[in-house]
């Protein structure tokens, strides 16, 4: 990676101005070296703008290797390690010593008072800033769970020779009405919590909707005791007390503008597939109930380029993307090796 002195950079359509903060260079597979493009003014898809953003990116190993960018759900991080450790390393399905990976926080608008849509597509151009910080023309692949596999199709679509493969994990190029309905929901649900001041009950609450969609029927009958537990006049179940405790842990983590913009960012994502030209491949799960099985496959056999679909078994539903890492390796180590 080159050192670059401080300066400004503006993208080819001149709309958009980063400042670029010098530092010194270090190339080792085993360095995670954290960076951030300040971008002073994003114009968004829907319309407005956000200014005075600062984008926080990792990477994994040189600069030398071929790069992968991987983009988990709405509160993953660009700490790779922490959420998809299990795929991305050396020797691992996205292996440090052959590819360079580069992990990015997703911008979000934190003012509620100046509310502004922000969309996949606006999330794919700050990745491309983020590129052309790191002096990158064109990426290997860029891999997208979930959310992430909505910002990837984006990012696939806006800069088709940006990019020789995309990764699409767990989404495709539209939302399903339930899926859709379910959100506006949880956005209800955050207003209601912003209004009030009741912050972190709305994010527990909101997330303990969220998790329903999350993982599988199947999951949550075999996994939890269905028995009533009646004491002192009150009615809980197991898994009920299950999703307070992991939705009131989610709440201590995460912001709620954040998680408010994001919800957002997910009902507003529809990518046309004949705009994908990229060599491609879609994973599905087929327990899956937020992003079903077979709308992944429409969106693959849609797409302008050539398109593989593997479907993975699991009882994790939507949740496979980060449970169900060996067989997700299975799909990506040959993608990647062009012996799929």
């Amino acid at each position: 990676m080159s050192q670059q002195s401080a300066g400004l950079i503006s993208d080819s359509n001149s709309q958009h101005w980063l400042s670029v903060s010098s530092r010194t260079p270090r190339h080792s597979v085993d360095f995670i070296d954290v960076g951030s493009v300040h971008i002073e003014s994003l114009s968004l898809l829907h319309g407005g703008l956000i200014e005075d953003l600062e984008v926080h990116y990792n990477c994994y190993g040189s600069l030398q290797n071929p790069a992968i960018v991987v983009l988990g759900g709405i509160s993953s991080s660009r700490n790779i390690h922490d959420w998809w450790g299990d795929l991305v390393g050396k020797g691992k399905a996205i292996n440090l010593d052959q590819f360079c990976v580069i992990g990015i926080d997703y911008i979000v608008n934190q003012d509620s008072a100046n509310p502004n849509l922000i969309s996949p597509f606006d999330q794919a151009k700050a990745i491309g800033l983020v590129l052309e910080k790191l002096t990158l023309s064109k990426v290997e692949a860029i891999a997208g769970s979930s959310y992430g596999g909505m910002v990837a199709l984006a990012f696939a679509s806006l800069y088709p020779t940006k990019l020789n493969k995309l990764i699409c994990i767990a989404a495709a190029h539209r939302n399903t009405q339930v899926s859709v309905a379910q959100r506006q929901i949880q956005q209800q649900i955050l207003s209601l919590g912003i209004r009030t001041g009741e912050i972190k009950s709305a994010i527990s609450i909101a997330r303990e909707l969220g998790f329903i969609s999350y993982r599988s029927e199947q999951e949550l009958e075999n996994r939890f005791n269905p028995l009533r537990v009646i004491n002192d006049q009150t009615l809980t179940f197991e898994l009920v007390d299950y999703l307070k405790h992991h939705g009131e842990k989610f709440a201590d983590q995460f912001d709620i503008e954040r998680y408010h913009s994001l919800s957002q960012s997910i009902d507003l994502h529809k990518v046309n597939p004949k705009d994908i030209h990229a060599h491609a491949l879609f994973v599905a799960i087929d327990s899956d109930r937020l992003v079903p099985a077979h709308l992944i496959k429409e969106c693959a056999d849609s797409c302008a380029g050539k398109s593989h679909i593997k479907t993975i078994h699991s009882s994790f539903g939507h949740d496979g993307f980060l449970l169900e890492t060996e067989q997700l390796a299975e799909c990506i180590t040959p993608f990647l090796r062009n012996s799929l």
